[in-house]
């Protein structure tokens, strides 16, 4: 699934507005590449949260965003990750 589908599933689609217009897009140089990111995606440093200026905007157009990164809720946390039965944990092994 692309990175805007996932945001048109949770927000809507605004089909007269373009990602490249909104506030919450943000663009910059990083070394020879020029990159937009989404904020209310996610900015990391991989390819992963690049951003296409003319995607069809969701409905978190121009509107501020204070909630967790879209990215960070597609994959699991590391707390949330059970640990396998009888495996140890680093910190609990004296030296």
């Amino acid at each position: 699934m692309r990175k805007i589908d996932e945001m048109h599933r949770r927000f809507g689609v605004l089909s007269d507005k373009r990602c490249g217009d909104c506030n919450n897009l943000i663009s910059g140089r990083y070394r020879t590449r020029y990159l937009s990111k989404c904020v209310v995606y996610g900015c990391t440093h991989s390819e992963a949260s690049d951003w296409r200026k003319k995607y069809t905007a969701c409905g978190m157009f121009n509107k501020e965003w204070n909630g967790k990164d879209i990215i960070r809720c597609l994959s699991p946390e590391k707390e949330d990750i059970e640990p396998i039965e009888g495996q140890e944990c680093l910190f609990d092994v004296d030296e």
